[in-house]
């Protein structure tokens, strides 16, 4: 694997984009595949109806825009400031004749993601909107660039919105059960970003 991402680092780019931004849009040409240096981004798929799904969050040391077609399947959205490295996906396919290993490192990558909407499914399949939240919460406090395990600080780098998108719930009754954790202590707002975690009392929810 170390060879084929030495490969890879002979062909990309840097590209940095600023929070808020789209890296690609659902539906444009599939021409590049992305690896995150730093930052964190969100997926979104829009429905039919005009709807809004968010799909996944991404963090760095992930490859993303891998696709089976010729067409990006979502949208790619920066939640803050993002450093990518970008290919060119005509030279991934090309550099996959010289180091088969590159292959190797993707379908690893495509794993990954194939796990991630595991997780999704199974935290959707929480009885309850209360139990959701409280499951995104901990799962969440698992990434160390954004939770302080000694002060039990979360700092959320995406929007209450988008976690009901990802939830599959409003964003009144998500900010409901925010506000309802929050007065049974089972949380602490510091601003509009950053609470304070009884990790204890949610772990036992």
């Amino acid at each position: 694997m170390a060879e084929a991402f030495s490969a890879l680092e002979r062909i990309w780019t840097d590209l940095k984009k600023p929070a808020k931004s789209v890296v690609f849009r659902q539906g444009e040409s599939a021409d590049f595949i992305y690896f995150i240096q730093s930052g964190a981004l969100r997926l979104d798929y829009q429905l039919e109806d005009g709807r809004n799904l968010v799909l996944d969050f991404l963090w760095p040391d992930r490859f993303f825009g891998i696709v089976e077609n010729e067409v990006y399947a979502w949208s790619a959205i920066a939640l803050v400031d993002v450093h990518l490295k970008r290919l060119r996906r005509s030279a991934v396919q090309a550099l996959t004749q010289d180091y088969p290993g590159v292959m190797d490192l993707l379908l690893k990558q495509k794993t990954a993601s194939l796990m991630a909407a595991k997780n999704h499914i199974i935290l959707m399949s929480c009885p309850t909107a209360t139990s959701k939240l409280i499951g995104f919460l901990l799962d969440y406090s698992k990434r160390p660039e954004y939770f302080d395990r000694t002060t039990q600080v979360l700092t959320l780098v995406m929007s209450r919105k988008d976690i009901a998108d990802y939830l599959g719930m409003t964003f009144e009754t998500t900010s409901r059960i925010f506000k309802y954790l929050e007065t049974r202590n089972y949380i602490k707002k510091i601003n509009h970003r950053q609470i304070q975690l009884n990790t204890h009392m949610l772990l036992e929810a």
